[in-house]
């Protein structure tokens, strides 16, 4: 696995950061790549069951990969999904 770079993907979670926020890290990028990778599958495993779309957003760009975690990855580097933080509890 070689594209997109853990690089490209901080870089594109750091564009859609909210501006309070600290810079985002691997775990960071491994949690939103991750839960985006299952809206993927979800959205596509409802197709086939012909259920209500609701909810699922679909893939932003057509990719040549069939992979769910590679077109999430693509979707992040490009700084396409954006994610907002829990506060920490005290």
């Amino acid at each position: 696995m070689n594209k997109p770079t853990i690089d490209e993907i901080l870089a594109g979670l750091s564009v859609t950061r909210e501006p309070d926020t600290e810079e985002p890290n691997r775990y960071t990028a491994v949690m939103v790549t991750a839960k985006r990778a299952r809206q993927i599958n979800s959205y596509y495993h409802s197709l086939g069951e012909g259920g209500i779309l609701d909810g699922f957003t679909p893939p932003f760009a057509a990719t040549l990969s069939r992979n769910y975690l590679s077109m999430s990855m693509a979707e992040v580097a490009r700084g396409e999904i954006g994610y907002r933080l829990r506060p920490a509890r005290q």
